[in-house]
């Protein structure tokens, strides 16, 4: 009868996460996934199968919920382009001066997509879903008529994963919130927005230095 295991999956995960979003998938040995995780080697094994599916597994996690926090741009009670303005203010705060733990999704997309059909794949269906929760946003703004009629939702929607996904690497690297700020309210340059949404959007932007 197998021995009843004394860890909890969930937290090794977690900690496995952390690690490979730190040093990358090659770069972190399996004596560092060990330490890390607290793990005996036999019993990542046992429990995981190996470096690769314990990666795999923390990945996956990562990268749901990179979705999920883009998904929330579909619901609340201020007006659609609010929301999306919201959303730039939110990355720069958490990512601004490399406050924010590193992402393994974003790690992974840029170490292994070229060479890793399935980490490739889960990464383009990540971004797609998040194209389409911005383009729905956009669209939602477009009926409310804070954005000019011509506008076109895939597109932006585009342009805002892109937005996001650069804003937050550059936080990363230690630039300021007031400079991820300065960014996410030049975007929004972009977009055609109508007077009723540039009196939906206002202009307090707080001291976000």
């Amino acid at each position: 009868m197998p021995r009843p295991r004394t860890f909890d999956e969930a937290d090794v995960v977690d900690r496995a996460r952390k690690a490979f979003a730190e040093t990358g998938f090659a770069g972190t040995s399996l004596d560092t996934l060990l330490e890390a995780t607290g793990l005996a080697r036999q019993s990542l094994y046992n429990a995981f199968g190996g470096k690769k599916e314990l990666f795999m597994r923390a990945f996956l996690s990562d990268t749901a919920e990179a979705v999920e926090a883009v998904e929330s741009l579909r619901h609340g009670s201020d007006s659609p382009i609010a929301r999306i303005r919201a959303q730039l203010v939110k990355v720069a705060v958490e990512h601004g001066a490399a406050q924010a733990p590193p992402s393994l999704f974003t790690k992974a997309a840029v170490e292994l997509s070229a060479h890793d059909p399935e980490v490739a794949s889960t990464v383009a269906a990540a971004f797609e879903t998040m194209r389409t929760h911005y383009a729905a946003c956009i669209a939602e703004a477009r009926a409310a008529g804070e954005i000019d009629a011509t506008a076109d939702p895939d597109a932006l929607g585009a342009f805002f994963c892109a937005v996001v996904e650069g804003m937050s690497t550059l936080g990363g690297s230690g630039v300021s919130r007031a400079t991820l700020l300065q960014i996410g309210f030049s975007s929004l340059a972009a977009v055609p927005v109508t007077d009723l949404g540039r009196d939906h959007l206002g202009t307090g932007e707080g001291d976000w230095d």
